[in-house]
């Protein structure tokens, strides 16, 4: 589904993406997913780290629009302030979602050193919740 071509507009369109001169964090979560529930602390940190670094975080719960085009929850999708694409896949890798291994705020710190790794993680071994739309 992230391998698609024109996937990351379709996501822009999906979240009413709008230009606000600030790179932008979106994070997707799914009700009644076990693994959203266990990464309420990395998620927590995860938010307060991108807001400190400048980034402006938006938070959406999964639904019929948004399972188009994403696989699996939790996730996150990273936006520059220029609307190009930085990141999309886990928060990170590992059981449970630990903090300890996360993807995110390492791009994050890239974005802000000047670097856009377009880093795509459409296979990886985690807690996620499949979407099976």
């Amino acid at each position: 589904m992230l391998k698609k071509q024109n996937w990351f507009s379709q996501f822009k369109n999906q979240v009413l993406w709008q230009n606000k001169d600030s790179a932008q964090l979106v994070i997707i979560t799914q009700e009644n997913c076990g693994c959203t529930i266990q990464a309420q602390p990395h998620l927590s940190a995860l938010q307060r780290f991108a807001t400190d670094q400048g980034v402006e975080v938006q938070t959406f719960t999964l639904n019929n629009e948004l399972k188009s085009v994403i696989p699996a929850t939790p996730a996150a999708v990273l936006i520059d302030k220029n609307g190009e694409f930085v990141y999309a896949g886990p928060l990170s890798e590992g059981l449970a979602c630990s903090q300890g291994s996360g993807f995110v705020e390492t791009v994050i710190s890239n974005l802000q050193a000047g670097f856009n790794s377009s880093l795509l993680i459409a296979d990886t071994k985690g807690c996620y919740c499949v979407n099976n739309a």
